[in-house]
């Protein structure tokens, strides 16, 4: 599975491609990069490096699946 999270603060990735990541893993910050009003962060996974062949592989968040253009809110990290 791919995932690209797009969005962030620039410099403040801390993972790299291909880097396994464990659940709570800082991957890095929300920013406002790219042509948004806001800060915010777009999650997307696909099932094989080659977009023009991959599907979309559904994701949860602590027990819930998003739909497309759903929108995710959580608490501040600490």
């Amino acid at each position: 599975m791919i995932v690209a999270l797009c969005h962030l603060k620039q410099g403040s990735v801390r993972v790299r491609i291909g880097q396994e990541v464990r659940i709570g893993d800082v991957l890095g910050q929300c920013g406002n990069s790219g042509n948004s009003t806001e800060p915010h962060v777009h999650v997307q996974a696909i099932d094989r490096p080659d977009v023009s062949k991959a599907r979309a592989v559904s994701l949860s968040f602590r027990g819930t699946a998003p739909r497309n253009g759903e929108i995710v809110l959580s608490a501040p990290a600490s």
